[in-house]
């Protein structure tokens, strides 16, 4: 089969933290599966130690002199005829250019779309706009993270949408391998940007506080990513109220180790996701899945597809639910056996359908499709 000449341009400058999130990560794998090469177009803001994890990668850093967008339209005026799988990630109207430039460059060439989009944002989308409406006619394959977006988006749109979730790519952990669940600890986790309104951090705080009285022995909270001054206030003010709790609640700061990080991912026994909206699966779910944690989560737009359905974690629909969240957090905390049972259930599960090398081989036999039939037309 063909290899392919991928790029990937973000709407707006990576950051570090992405190259290993799905916009990055996902496209990365799909070149070592079935790529020549991966272009990774962007203007350069930061620096960028994470792209030591993808080996063969390049880096192209966009000019200073022009807007991200307008020096990504110019790079790909130019260097069209080098692309053959073009990688952009949501439904942005920035993309709108570029899009109409690679396709008038490339007619053969495929555009592959990850939306990354929760319902609200689907629903805000200006269908109506002409330019709009002509940019996703424009890609050849688009997909999301979340099979109830999925079927909305087809009813909607009235053409294929793809599910391909945010997976795991395993030689980024290693260390996972061997875990067991005996060197587990009490230790519920969340990790994300702590205080940003999506993230809904308060909600799993004072849930928290709610499921103590009723835990049969202590568990710890422990909180990891970036605060915000709003939420350091909440925290300072959490543990004034409640002395006893204080001790068992730890927010750690952003973690930009890898190893560091992990390490908490295999000691935890819980994953608690207690977001207001996510595009699909978020990383982290990924994430503490193949460490064997049990995920509870809010009734987010992929919380199905993470707990297959409540079988290997579980839901709380409301986001505005302390009593519901916590109702769920002290089930768990209390089920030994369970949490000892689904530490394999859920490893199992990411395994089979997580996986982000499975995940490459579908693309590119959906990629194999487009451009057959852009051979015949």
């Amino acid at each position: 089969m063909k290899k392919y000449n991928m790029c990937m341009i973000p709407a707006r400058p990576l950051e570090n933290v992405q190259l290993l999130k799905d916009r990055v990560i996902f496209p990365y794998v799909c070149y070592r599966t079935f790529g020549e090469s991966l272009r990774l177009v962007t203007k350069c803001t930061e620096n960028y130690p994470y792209l030591s994890y993808l080996e063969g990668a390049q880096l192209i850093s966009l000019p200073e002199e022009q807007s991200h967008m307008e020096a990504a339209v110019h790079y790909v005026s130019e260097h069209a005829g080098d692309i053959d799988l073009l990688f952009l990630f949501g439904a942005r109207g920035e993309y709108m250019e570029l899009a109409h430039t690679y396709r008038t460059l490339r007619p053969d060439g495929i555009i592959y779309l990850k939306l990354d989009a929760n319902i609200d944002w689907i629903n805000a989308l200006p269908l109506s706009h002409k330019p709009f409406s002509n940019f996703l006619q424009n890609c050849d394959i688009i997909s999301c993270e979340a099979r109830q977006i999925q079927s909305l988006l087809y009813k909607k749109w009235q053409r294929p949408i793809e599910y391909i979730p945010n997976g795991v790519y395993y030689p980024l952990y290693p260390e996972a391998a061997d875990v067991c669940y005996e060197e587990k600890e009490n230790i519920i986790l969340t990790v994300g940007r702590l205080g940003d309104i999506q993230k809904n951090s308060l909600l799993l705080l004072y849930a928290y506080a709610l499921a103590f009285p009723q835990l049969k022995e202590p568990w710890d909270l422990v909180m990891v990513g970036s605060v915000t001054p709003e939420f350091q206030a909440d925290y300072e003010d959490f543990c004034k109220r409640f002395p006893p709790l204080a001790p068992h609640v730890c927010l750690t700061g952003n973690i930009m180790d890898k190893h560091t990080l992990h390490q908490y991912y295999r000691k935890a026994k819980i994953f608690a996701l207690p977001s207001r909206g996510e595009g699909g699966s978020p990383n982290v779910f990924s994430e503490a899945a193949v460490y064997g944690c049990t995920v509870i989560t809010t009734g987010v737009d992929a919380a199905p597809d993470m707990t297959d359905n409540g079988r290997v974690g579980r839901i709380s629909p409301d986001i505005e639910d302390f009593d519901g969240f916590a109702k769920e957090l002290a089930a768990v905390c209390c089920d030994p056996d369970y949490l000892a049972r689904n530490f394999y259930e859920i490893r199992t599960y990411i395994k089979e359908y997580f996986d982000y090398e499975q995940l490459a081989f579908r693309l590119r036999m959906l990629v194999e499709l487009q451009s057959l039939k852009r051979r015949q037309s």
